[in-house]
This record gives C-alpha cells, sequence and structure tokens, in this order.
C-alpha cells in the first residue's frame, strides 16, 4: 500500500526530469576564429528546456559572460568571449538548468594566412553577374533532392533548372579567358519554398542549397576563383527570409519579425521616404516593417538578438570562404540604424572590402543620400561605401531603346556631383531582375554596342550580365531574362562557352566585348580618370577621360551618318597636333595631319591622345 502512495510521487518527479531534460541539436554560428576584431560572440542554441540556464563555471573551458532566455524554450543565446590560440580547438561548455546538465562544443579555429581573400571591388574590375541555377549544370545528381519543395516542374520557366556551383567551377577558365576579374553569384542559400531557383528567400542561413552543392564546395569555388586571379561576391539579404524557414512557425521572440505569418503587410515600397526631409514616419516605418513580398518574412533588425546573428552570419560567411564583397539585396527595406552598423562592423574587420547596395531608385539626387559619407543625408551616415547605379541604368536603357538619345547617358552623368564617390558606383546594362539590353535594342547590335562601349568607358564599376556577351536576348518575364546559357546544360546540342559553339553573329559580339574588357584594363583613364564630356550634338557624344598617365577620346556616334571630328575644337584638353592612337586598331598609331577624326556612322570610337 505504501509503494502504491509513492508510485504517483514518482511518476510527477519523473514527469518534472523528463519536462526539464536539455538537449541542444543546432548552435549557430557552428564555429568562430581566435584573433578577430570581433571576438565576442553571441552564440544561438536551438534545443528543448533551455530556458533558465547556468554555466558550471569550473569545468567549462570558455568564459561565459551571459546566457539570454528566449519566449521560446527551443532557444537561448549565450554571450561567449572568444580566446587566442595557437591550434584549432573545440571548447567544451556546460551548461545546467538544475535538473538537467547538457554539453556543448564551440570549435575556435586560427583564422587562414590568406593573401587573396577579402580584396573588394574597384573600378579595376569587371563584374560577371551569374544566376546560378540557370547557368551552367556541373552535377545532375543534385538536380532532384528529397524534402525540398518542387511546386514547378523541373526545367519549367519557373522551375529549376539545375545549374550548380560544380558547373560554374568548371567555366571559371571561360569567365578569367573572356576578361572578367570578378563574380557576384545570386544567392546560394537554402531555399526550400515555392520558386527558389533564385535564392532570395533562404530557410538556413548557414547552409547552401543542396541543390547547389555544401559549403564545402562553394568554399572550393572561392579559393580556385581567387587561384586564377578572380574576385567572389555574395549576394546577401538582411531585409527578409523564406516562408519555410523554422523561424517562422516558432521565432524565438514575438518580435524576431515585422509582423506574422498570420497578420502582417506588405510594404508600399517608399524608398525615397526614407531620407527625405519632409516624409512622414509612418511612411518609413512601414516601408521597413513591411513585407517585401507575399511569401518573404520581414526581419526585425531592431531586435538586439536579430541585428547580432546578421552581422556575425556575414562575418562568418566572409571568414570562412575568404569572400572579397557583398552586394545587399532590398537596401531600403532594413533598419538603417542597423545596416550601418553592420557595413562598419564588416568594413572594420576587412578593411579592403566592398559592399554596394540593392537601392532601386532611379533619380540620382533620390538614390545619392544612401550612399556613405552623403551630404544629402541629414538623418545618418550609412556607412555603405557602394550603391548599384539604377540612375545611370535608366539612362543606359533609354538610350537603348528604339530613337533613344545619348542625352539620356550625357544629362544623368552631370548629376555625379550629387554622389559622394560616383567612382565607386556599379554599373550595368541589364541584370537578373530587368530587360536584357539586347532586348530593350529590339536587337539592334549598333546600339547594343554604344551602350556598352559607354558602359566600359564610363566612370564606376562595370558590371555585366551572363549572357549578355553573347547577346543573349531573353524577354519580359523573369524566366525570360535568366535563361539557361547556351551549352550550360547536358541537353544543349551546341556550347556558346565556345568559339565553334557560338552562332557568326554572337562571336562578334564575344570579341567585342572581350576587346573592350581588355582596352579598359590597359587604359588606367578608362578605369579611373576624371571626366570631361560635351553635350550630345546631332547624337554625336564626346567625352575625355584623364588621369595623370594619359588621356582617352571617347566618340560614340548614335547618328545615321558619317562625322568628322575636328580636334582643335578641344585643343585647351589634348593641345595642338597630339598624335592619335586608335584603341580599336591598336597597332594604327596615326599622326593627324588635318586635326579631324573620321568615324562612321552608329559607331564607336576610343583614341588615347599622346
Amino acid at each position: 500500500m505504501k509503494q502504491l502512495k509513492m508510485l504517483p510521487i514518482v511518476l510527477l518527479l519523473a514527469f518534472q526530469f523528463y519536462a526539464q531534460s536539455l538537449s541542444v541539436n543546432k548552435i549557430e554560428p557552428p564555429n568562430w576564429w581566435s584573433n578577430m576584431k570581433y571576438d565576442k560572440v553571441q552564440f544561438m542554441l536551438y534545443g528543448k528546456n533551455l530556458n533558465n540556464l547556468k554555466v558550471i563555471e569550473n569545468i567549462s573551458e570558455l568564459k561565459v559572460n551571459k546566457i539570454y532566455n528566449a519566449n521560446k524554450s527551443d532557444y537561448c543565446f549565450i554571450d561567449v568571449e572568444i580566446p587566442e590560440i595557437d591550434k584549432n580547438a573545440a571548447y567544451k561548455i556546460f551548461l545546467t538548468n538544475h535538473f538537467d546538465t547538457v554539453m556543448i562544443e564551440i570549435p575556435v579555429f586560427i583564422r587562414e594566412n590568406c593573401q587573396t581573400c577579402y580584396k573588394g571591388f574597384n573600378p579595376d574590375d569587371i563584374i560577371y553577374l551569374i544566376t546560378p541555377d540557370r547557368f551552367c549544370n556541373g552535377d545532375e545528381s543534385n538536380d532532384s533532392i528529397g524534402g525540398f519543395v518542387q511546386d514547378f516542374p523541373f526545367g519549367s520557366e519557373r522551375g529549376r533548372h539545375g545549374g550548380d556551383i560544380k558547373g560554374i567551377i568548371t567555366l571559371l577558365d571561360y569567365i578569367k579567358e573572356t576578361g572578367y576579374t570578378t563574380i557576384w553569384i545570386n544567392p546560394l542559400l537554402e531555399n526550400n519554398g515555392a520558386m527558389s531557383y533564385h535564392g532570395y528567400a533562404a530557410t538556413d542561413l548557414y547552409k547552401i542549397d543542396e541543390r547547389f552543392g555544401t559549403n564545402e564546395l562553394y568554399k572550393e569555388l572561392v579559393t580556385t576563383a581567387h587561384q586564377k586571379g578572380l574576385k567572389v561576391i555574395f549576394d546577401h539579404i538582411n531585409n527578409h527570409i523564406g516562408i519555410n524557414h523554422p523561424w517562422v512557425n516558432k521565432s524565438p521572440f514575438d518580435d524576431w519579425f515585422n509582423g506574422s505569418k498570420e497578420n502582417h503587410f506588405t510594404t508600399p515600397h517608399e524608398k525615397i521616404s526614407i531620407f527625405s526631409s519632409h516624409s512622414s514616419k509612418l511612411t518609413s516605418d512601414s516601408t521597413i516593417t513591411g513585407w517585401f513580398v507575399e511569401g518573404m518574412p520581414d526581419l526585425n533588425q531592431r531586435n538586439p538578438f536579430v541585428a547580432k546573428y546578421l552581422i556575425q552570419n556575414m562575418l562568418w560567411w566572409i571568414e570562412y570562404t575568404g569572400l572579397d564583397g557583398i552586394r545587399e539585396d532590398t537596401y531600403p527595406y532594413s533598419d538603417q540604424k542597423f545596416l550601418a552598423e553592420w557595413n562598419n562592423t564588416i568594413l572594420s574587420e576587412y578593411p579592403e572590402f566592398n559592399i554596394t547596395g540593392e537601392v532601386w531608385i532611379e533619380d540620382p539626387a533620390l538614390l545619392a543620400p544612401y550612399q556613405g559619407n552623403s551630404k544629402l543625408n541629414n538623418k545618418l551616415n550609412t556607412n555603405l561605401p557602394s550603391l548599384i547605379d539604377f540612375g545611370l541604368y535608366r539612362a543606359i536603357r533609354n538610350f537603348a531603346k528604339p530613337n533613344g538619345s545619348l542625352n539620356n547617358l550625357y544629362e544623368t552623368l552631370a548629376k555625379d556631383f550629387l554622389y559622394s564617390d560616383p567612382n565607386n558606383l556599379l554599373i550595368f546594362t541589364d541584370n537578373h531582375d530587368v530587360e536584357r539590353l539586347m532586348y530593350t535594342a529590339e536587337e539592334d547590335i549598333s546600339k547594343f554596342k554604344l551602350a556598352i562601349t559607354f558602359l566600359l568607358t564610363t566612370r564606376g564599376i562595370p558590371q555585366i550580365y551572363y549572357g549578355t556577351e553573347i547577346g543573349m536576348v531573353g524577354g519580359r518575364s523573369h524566366g525570360e531574362l535568366r535563361e539557361e546559357f547556351p551549352g550550360g546544360f547536358p541537353k544543349h546540342k551546341r556550347n556558346a562557352f565556345t568559339e565553334d559553339g557560338r552562332t557568326e553573329t554572337e562571336n562578334q559580339i564575344y570579341h567585342f566585348i572581350k576587346n573592350l574588357i581588355q582596352l579598359r584594363k590597359n587604359h588606367s583613364s578608362l578605369r579611373h580618370g576624371g571626366i570631361i564630356h560635351f553635350p550630345p550634338k546631332d547624337e554625336v557624344y564626346i567625352y575625355f577621360r584623364i588621369d595623370d598617365n594619359e588621356k582617352v577620346l571617347v566618340v560614340l556616334n548614335n547618328g545615321g551618318h558619317k562625322i568628322n571630328i575636328d580636334l582643335k575644337s578641344f585643343s585647351k584638353i589634348i593641345g595642338n597636333n597630339p598624335k592619335v592612337v586608335d584603341l580599336w586598331e591598336i597597332q594604327n598609331e596615326m599622326y593627324i595631319n588635318n586635326s579631324v577624326l573620321e568615324l562612321a556612322s552608329n559607331s564607336s570610337g576610343i583614341f588615347l591622345i599622346k
């Protein structure tokens, strides 16, 4: 009878023990490094019954400054000081809730002495933008993997096509040979959700999507690229994640997101309100706290744990792989004070690094305040070194259209005084979100070439979208403008990565761009020189690029007639009777007796003035 009376007590104690039993099944970041400036790291623990934990200090091997409860006992956060070490080590920390004890390990590694890492990007570079799912399929075994959402048929416009990291690695020599110096790859993190091929809705921020490869393979890509003299830019998103991320159904804190899966609103996309002197706080706040689209939950960077998680996540990827730069997606939609801290922390750790922000505003006066040290921004210094130049993109797009005028280019460059550093703007004719240049030009190759000539002879950091080098046309829809590169997939009947696999027109365009890239590399003034330009007349735009070493004259003739350029008109810039080298015909150094240059209709001329 006494034993029966004790049974409920035993069962109660057993239940209490079970209810308080500890487990940790995931730690983020998965490791850290010694001798980094950022040496006080907050680790996020995933598991069960992780509230009210304490450190058993006498047997733990790392100094834990503080442990934080989350609103859900499935998470906790611990602040740890990273020691200076002389060899890799895995440090044990013992945690208890008085009912149970759990041991976790924090690996701490020696930093690699990488001489080719963290180099940033600048006007010396030519960036090649790749949408990985549509570029090259190097490993068919990972095309379809169990456990991943497959909402559209494989190979369809909105479905996955099988391009992957291995495919990019196999084409690094092609990229190098064409003349590009830097690769920007659309996001590669796990996207286990609808229409996942584009990569902008991550479901694991520390894991490469298995259909692209592995973390180790991505690191191999960066290392191999560096060995070939190529840099790599990481396409990153602070603003949002994917709807199928585990946080969405069980978040650590109630304010981890702006809104919830059940109760949220879509951002009004009022990007100009963020730094406008007269905007209402309601407008700017709703732009930041609204969801970018349905299916992309909006992270609340005002929550200090979210902010620290995102800062550490980016530092981890840079240190783990040796990345050279970041393209930050949907920049205006995140909390701007957080982004300023995020930028500053990264640039403090990696001084040669560069970060460019996607701020899709096409008016330079409204775009410029987002660049760091802007005189137009009286709210805060963004600490953002570079912007994607949508202002100049608009000008190029409008010029490339039928009957488009060169005045678009001239008038936009005339507004460069608005930027704190116009030379550090990323410039482009097309990318993964907009119509391809050849489509905009309605397949007018002369117009296409003029736009590319301008891109590669003006200020800024040029970016070329995969396939533009062979004149891919695409269409209006995302699927069309992100079409497969011919030769990148087993089903293709030709390989446009090779001379023999390209059409005559594709080879003409390919060599035109390749030669122009080399010309830019050969002449410092085209990369770093100042600009002196003249108002276009009769659709002829003339400008000089000048540095301490040389002067280069660029002429864009968008008219349907041959023109003569009288060099006497520019004697105050180039002197009298200069020697002129036609850089399209590098061997043809000529002395212009009559001081007149001739240029065919709808063509460009690039001349070195001696």
